[in-house]
């Protein structure tokens, strides 16, 4: 990926470095492979998830697609022992359910488009190489956590958010919650760093001491 960071930024959580959160990025091993497929302008965005949803599970991958010149790589979407799902809740996507899981044939390659609601609309219906691949969502549950974008609806959720309670059915409920617990940290410190809580606030992880000087 095409993306310099500042100096004043952790290379691992991309946060400013007094407020690192790397230790508490899971390093999970799972059967299903998680392939995003991000629209190219998440790249330079510091409040995009996909990237961490990415560093904690070892199992993935990050594609870029809408770069000017450059063609998205389709190899290995489809493989004969793996089950192809494109996690994007269209009007014909089928529930992610216990039930549903029993039914598929092997492991996962879960496809997770990323980027702005328009773009992943037109992306998940124009990109050829996704026709045919069954379309899958996850249930309704609380809402969302992510709250350093204003989303299209109450019921939105962001990219990790989505991929942790696909994994939640997919994998276990371990591995949801791992994840769901790093994106509060994130979304928690990032916050604090725009002045938008204050520190009590703060409460999955907290606030570094050395942090408390950036202010």
């Amino acid at each position: 990926m095409r993306r310099v960071l500042s100096a004043h930024r952790c290379p691992g959580c991309e946060i400013r470095k007094p407020l690192c959160f790397c230790e508490f990025i899971p390093q999970l091993q799972l059967q299903t492979r998680v392939i995003i497929l991000m629209h190219t302008s998440e790249e330079v965005l510091p409040s995009n998830t996909a990237r961490l949803a990415h560093k904690a599970l070892i199992n993935s991958e990050i594609r870029v697609n809408g770069r000017k010149g450059d063609q998205l790589s389709t190899e290995g979407l489809i493989q004969p022992d793996r089950q192809a799902l494109l996690l994007y809740p269209s009007p014909f996507a089928a529930e992610l359910t216990p039930e549903f899981v029993a039914q598929l044939s092997g492991p996962v390659n879960l496809i997770v488009p990323d980027g702005k609601w328009r773009q992943t609309q037109k992306f998940a219906r124009r990109e050829p190489a996704l026709a045919g691949i069954p379309h899958v969502k996850v249930a309704e549950g609380l809402p969302s956590e992510y709250r350093l974008r204003v989303q299209p609806n109450d019921k939105s959720l962001c990219t990790l958010e989505a991929i942790a309670r696909a994994l939640g059915v997919l994998e276990s409920r371990e591995a949801q919650t791992s994840l769901e617990t790093v994106l509060k940290v994130m979304v928690e410190r990032t916050l604090w760093a725009r002045g938008y809580i204050t520190t009590d606030k703060c409460v999955t992880a907290g606030i570094p001491s050395e942090a408390r000087f950036m202010r």
